[in-house]
């Protein structure tokens, strides 16, 4: 059992791809209305003959640009600029449609890349401002939510598989309840990011 970034799975179901494209979500009202749906429990479970199971998802918030000094308000405010992106098609795909210069590296990797230039600005959530530390290096965050790039619990569908029917629906009851719970330790934790990084 381990927890991975959605579109990784992509690898082994391409369906999983469909989680990484640009404005696909309204908002996170409508993030949750689908992701808590029926219709995506049953499509969790149906990987079966890809080798795994997915259990639960959990939010990993809003992706909006930042950089280390330029307000991206539109796609023309991006060309020319070298962001960061996850290493994944349809984010390399987004970024040279929208006129940036996509640079994909491990999440590890950004901070000294925006130290040095190599970058000069990236895509997440509020919290790598502060937990990453990127905000003392950009210092305009620029919401636009342009994508919500889920985590998944995966299980090998081996496991899965033997245990008994009844201890699999406790398993999910425990997934769920996670789920929910990461909901509430989410929107705190962007509450506290956003009072930080607005500090002077």
């Amino acid at each position: 059992m381990t927890k991975v970034s959605a579109p990784g799975l992509a690898t082994y179901n391409e369906a999983y791809n469909a989680f990484g494209l640009p404005y696909i979500f309204n908002d996170t009202e409508d993030f949750y209305h689908v992701m808590d749906s029926q219709q995506m429990q049953d499509f969790f479970l149906s990987t079966g003959d890809d080798g795994f199971v997915t259990l639960t998802y959990y939010t990993s918030g809003a992706r909006s640009f930042y950089t280390k000094d330029r307000a991206i308000r539109t796609p023309a405010d991006l060309k020319g600029l070298k962001i960061r992106v996850q290493d994944m098609k349809s984010q390399t795909d987004m970024m040279n449609y929208l006129g940036g210069i996509p640079v994909a590296m491990s999440y590890g990797d950004v901070y000294t890349s925006l130290q040095t230039g190599i970058i000069d600005g990236t895509e997440n959530n509020e919290t790598a401002l502060t937990t990453g530390k990127h905000g003392e290096v950009c210092k305009v965050y620029s919401v636009d939510q342009h994508a919500m790039i889920p985590d998944v619990l995966i299980m090998s569908e081996k496991v899965w598989k033997q245990i008994s029917p009844e201890d699999q629906e406790i398993i999910l009851e425990a997934a769920h309840n996670s789920t929910e719970a990461h909901k509430v330790m989410w929107d705190t934790a962007i509450e506290e990011a956003v009072k930080e990084h607005r500090k002077p």
